[in-house]
């Protein structure tokens, strides 16, 4: 493919383009108020216990930190190069060898029963605990194992009309058409609009898999203006994968070749016959079937 054209510029007809054209796909940015973090705590009746109903509004700890997590982050993503020179005549080449998942940071409001700080600091005082009394000059710690302590947490980052149904959006009773025209009202079927299924955003979900708190910082307190107090902490985790839509399905694996070669075309189906087939008519190494390979120095060792 060449460089763009003309028309794909300015379009077939430049003097006829019209602000209509594309204002129902410039008037609909995201915004970065709508969303929601979700704490899928599995483990934390080992770390963490149970928390009194009165100090989290019979919500539970997990729906009170959602609510009071005040900023979060879309993650990122980035990948280590490595550098191949001279599999083309004169080319270097770059090629992804390690993909880096960069730390999670979340704040949240602090609440006055001190759910939030309870939970972090429990969260991260079971990862590395004091084994003996906690005033002795002589304590020491321990690490726990990760398999008790790591968690996931998802965020969803959905739109104002994400959850809404059809007929509860627009001015009216009738919702709105898939360019965001109201069916209610009049001059929008001047414009061509048509009764059709009503339109509503997508939303995008991140869901982080084994996640620990590595950083919780200090929180400031003094007297003065008196202001919410707000606890930032880092997580890190070992990776994150996401979904663009309700039926999203991952379905895809990564296989390997018939020689073990990774990152192959090679489709599952051939990949089944050429397994199939091997089982069928066995290869042999250095005329030996591959069944019996190793065996008979084990059976020599067994001597």
């Amino acid at each position: 493919m060449g460089f763009p054209k003309r028309t794909d510029i300015f379009g077939s007809n430049p003097n006829e383009n019209n602000i209509l054209d594309i204002r129902d796909t410039i008037a609909r940015p995201s915004l970065d108020t709508f969303y929601e973090v979700t704490f899928s705590f599995g483990k934390s009746d080992r770390w963490l216990g149970s928390i009194n109903k009165n100090r989290t509004q019979s919500r539970g700890f997990r729906k009170k930190m959602s609510l009071l997590c005040t900023q979060a982050e879309i993650p990122g993503t980035s990948f280590v190069p490595s550098t191949a020179v001279g599999h083309h005549q004169g080319i270097q080449e770059e090629f992804p060898n390690l993909r880096n998942f960069p730390p999670l940071n979340l704040v949240f409001y602090c609440d006055a029963d001190q759910v939030i700080i309870q939970v972090l600091d429990s969260w991260m005082s079971y990862i590395n605990p004091i084994f003996t009394d906690l005033e002795t000059s002589r304590a020491y710690s321990r690490f726990n194992y990760p398999e008790d302590y790591k968690e996931d947490i998802s965020i969803t980052k959905f739109e104002r009309d994400s959850f809404i149904t059809g007929r509860s959006r627009g001015r009216g009773s009738f919702g709105t058409d898939i360019r965001g025209r109201d069916f209610d009202d009049p001059d929008a079927f001047n414009q061509g609009l048509t009764k059709e299924i009503s339109y509503k955003s997508h939303y995008a979900q991140f869901k982080f898999k084994n996640v620990w708190p590595s950083n919780l910082t200090s929180m400031r307190v003094a007297y003065g203006d008196s202001n919410v107090l707000r606890c930032t902490v880092q997580f890190a985790y070992d990776r994150f994968f996401s979904t663009y839509t309700k039926n999203a399905v991952h379905n895809r694996t990564v296989v390997n070749s018939v020689d073990d070669i990774i990152n192959t075309n090679d489709t599952k189906d051939r990949l089944d016959v050429q397994k199939q087939n091997d089982i069928d008519n066995p290869r042999q190494v250095m005329n030996t079937n591959s069944e019996d390979i190793g065996t008979g120095f084990y059976n020599n060792m067994s001597r």
